[in-house]
């Protein structure tokens, strides 16, 4: 597909540093300059200058030139070729403006522009016309354009450039269609709390998939009476709020996708769940789907859905998955049996993020969340799961006394009146009559997540057969990491003399380059989200051999090596595992053998870890123990050493690059009990929770091979004793890529 930009005269180029902010002058049919009479009078009407959707100027008085001080103007239209009649110019700001990032927040919600006109006699008339954005809040979306703006009251103000960088997107022309980039023709279903439907910014995007007996949980909006009861089930609106609110619609935000369609899931059951999988493969594509939700502390396996979501992404639908908001977890009240301060000590994650079929399937793109200063989210949970990271901001203010604070997300919350229920940040400074169906206090990776889905709704317009494959490809590609925003500079966190061990541990690995040249870690996955360069390299796939060569699904590989774990001293609570023989796990006489696979994702089957009652604590015998139903007391104590046990186990995977991945680390909270799920999730727990396959990102593109000089290895450093016989009959690596072509 061919792709073009706006081009600029140097003259406009010039001009273009300073902006001059004046009162507001605009209606639905655009904006008018001075008035009638003897005066110039230019009409703008039908544009938007933050997207370079061009305005049609037109004159009152018959001119031979027209030029502006800021714009640029042409006879001819520069997205869709149509020639404007006489008297009339579409008028486009350049990109410049906003990439050089001088504008300030005044600046950003409009501008004086100044017009000279040559009339037929050759005498010069003046006109300035007042141009203001066409959605009012647009200027306050730090996460789309972050100019510094602090219309927030926060202590720690925004830092410019931290921001989606959507800009550019908006403003690229795809030639063949004669249009530009803003969701439209991409549907995605926000699953998620009921999202308002009704609402003023999201009712012109909510599409209907007429699936027969689906009103139940499709698009069922959310009523006065619910939000009374529950406020936090406004998540769900803000959520496709922060996707694709309405652009130039002169209310409220704009989502990256303004102009995609929105379908609202409930997913609260496993039946919802399974039934939203479906419905959505039904429905026409492209389809993108936002999961801002997880499963905390309760570790399951459900093997219908694993099933389900593997069909999800065969179908191409690209699943965005918010991390969770645990990094500083199991420290409130609730949760306050389970709690341990070493993680708070160490700044490390609190809680370990893979405990359900989302978070651990190896397709689905988890996401990390980034604030407005640049680093990362100080809720946001961390993991080798991690792909990118989007922005997700801070609380923000909720309230005049809050002290300390850091920009949220502003986008929408329920269309109800704040004084007739609830709402979190109805005290919030920000707040007033104009925006009050608005909140500026969305945060973390439930936000940052459809930051990204916005980003890749964009993508799947700008190539509607875009591949789960590609995608994740392009993101890993172009996401910016530490050598591009210094501010997520990270540092190997480590211990000469770890507090329980008494050894040499890592904690957290910071930045890696690994085997393929992929600089990863589990703070960002590869990065913070760059929508411009993501939509450059989607448009340039075709003719990238990597990414043209993602459109075929992976093979799959799985170890076969019997036995392939076994104690590395003899306290019998360290294991090395080392994988080998590789086959087809659908075909065991299909061996990889001497060909190379270039690697897309991997699993380890940790589910055979078994605890036994010896150890460096006394909490083993417990942790080792069996559920006994009769008793509570017991079954409560258990709960707990388990907790205590997991909290002291690291799984750490390294490849033959030399390249580790901390899979679970020490100090993380973790429910995990020897092999069978959580009862607590109304999950029969007399199944075994087999396989329990855990992702890592970290070796994205290296290479699986026989006979390398180094194995592909797994080492669990344990509390308790460990089961080895329960351990080998379940661990394997799997290994989704394509066959490296000679």
């Amino acid at each position: 597909m061919n792709m073009k930009r706006f081009t600029f005269t140097k003259n406009a180029a010039a001009v273009m540093a300073v902006i001059l902010a004046g009162t507001m002058m605009t209606g639905c049919g655009g904006s008018k300059s001075g008035s009638s009479g003897d005066n110039l009078v230019l009409e703008f009407r039908g544009g938007d200058y933050i997207t370079g959707k061009p305005y049609l100027v037109t004159a009152n008085k018959s001119l031979r030139e027209l030029s502006c001080s800021y714009g640029v103007l042409s006879k001819v239209n520069p997205v869709t070729g149509e020639e404007a009649p006489e008297n009339q110019w579409f008028y486009v700001l350049p990109e410049e403006h906003f990439t050089s990032y001088d504008l300030d927040y005044e600046g950003v919600k409009g501008y004086t522009e100044r017009c000279r006109g040559t009339l037929t006699d050759g005498s010069d008339m003046e006109s300035e016309t007042e141009l203001a954005i066409t959605d009012p809040l647009l200027a306050d979306e730090w996460h789309l354009y972050n100019v510094g703006q602090n219309p927030y009251g926060v202590t720690e103000e925004p830092v410019k450039g931290i921001d989606l960088n959507v800009i550019p997107v908006w403003r690229t022309i795809l030639e063949d269609r004669k249009a530009q980039l803003d969701g439209s023709g991409v549907y995605v279903v926000v699953t998620d709390d009921p999202a308002d439907i009704n609402h003023e910014d999201l009712r012109d995007r909510i599409y209907d998939p007429g699936i027969p007996g689906s009103a139940d949980i499709v698009n069922t909006g959310i009523s006065l009476e619910q939000v009374q009861e529950a406020p936090g089930a406004s998540h769900g609106t803000s959520v496709a709020g922060i996707i694709a609110a309405s652009g130039m619609n002169g209310l409220g935000v704009r989502g990256p996708a303004f102009n995609a369609s929105i379908t609202s899931m409930i997913i609260k059951t496993d039946d919802q769940e399974i039934r939203a999988l479906g419905y959505m493969m039904s429905m026409p594509g492209p389809v993108v789907m936002n999961a801002s939700w997880g499963r905390d502390f309760m570790t399951v396996s459900q093997p219908e859905q694993e099933d389900l979501y593997e069909a999800v992404y065969e179908n191409n639908i690209a699943i965005l998955h918010a991390q969770g908001n645990e990094f500083l977890a199991g420290h409130d009240e609730e949760n306050k049996p389970y709690s341990s301060s070493i993680c708070l000590e160490l700044g490390v994650n609190c809680e370990f993020k893979q405990t359900d079929h989302l978070s651990r399937a190896p397709f689905v793109i988890n996401v990390g969340s980034l604030n407005s200063q640049g680093v990362k989210s100080s809720f946001g949970s961390t993991g080798s799961n991690l792909w990118v990271t989007g922005f997700g901001g801070e609380k923000g203010v909720v309230n005049k006394t809050d002290t300390e604070t850091s920009a949220g997300i502003v986008t929408t919350t329920c269309q109800y009146d704040p004084k007739d229920w609830p709402d979190r940040d109805a005290q919030s400074p920000w707040r007033n009559d104009d925006n009050k169906y608005y909140t500026n206090t969305m945060s973390g990776t439930s936000s940052a997540t459809p930051t990204v889905s916005g980003a890749v709704a964009l993508a799947y317009q700008a190539k509607p057969d875009l591949t789960v494959s590609q995608l994740r490809y392009l993101l890993a590609t172009t996401s910016r990491n530490d050598s591009v925003m210094p501010s997520m500079a990270l540092t190997v966190k480590e211990a000469a003399s770890d507090q329980s061990y008494g050894e040499h541990i890592v904690y957290d690995y910071g930045w890696q380059d690994n085997g393929a040249g992929f600089r990863f870690s589990s703070n960002y996955g590869f990065g913070a989200v760059d929508a411009a360069a993501l939509i450059k390299g989607v448009l340039a796939c075709d003719s990238d051999p990597v990414c043209a060569g993602l459109k075929v699904l992976p093979e799959v590989y799985v170890s076969g090596n019997p036995s392939p774990c076994e104690f590395t001293d003899d306290t019998e609570r360290n294991v090395t595992c080392v994988f080998s023989d590789f086959r087809d796990p659908e075909d065991a006489e299909t061996v990889l053998g001497s060909s190379e696979l270039i690697i897309d994702a991997v699993t380890y089957d940790v589910s055979g870890i078994t605890y036994l009652p010896e150890g460096i604590r006394d909490f083993c015998e417990l942790a080792a123990s069996p559920e006994d139903k009769e008793a509570t007391e017991h079954n409560g104590q258990r709960k707990q050493a388990v907790f205590d046990a997991n909290l002291l186990l690291q799984i750490l995977a390294e490849s033959p690059a030399g390249t580790k991945s901390l899979i679970k680390p020490l100090y993380a909270n973790w429910d995990f009990k020897s092999g069978f799920n959580t009862p607590e999730m109304g999950i029969d727990d007399e199944v075994p929770m087999s396989p329990l396959d855990l992702a890592t990102s970290t070796f994205y593109r290296e290479t699986l091979k026989e006979g390398a000089d180094k194995p592909w290895t797994l080492s669990i450093k344990s509390p308790c004793k460990l089961d080895l016989d329960a351990l080998n009959k379940s661990a394997h690596l799997t290994v989704y890529g394509r066959k490296k072509q000679e």
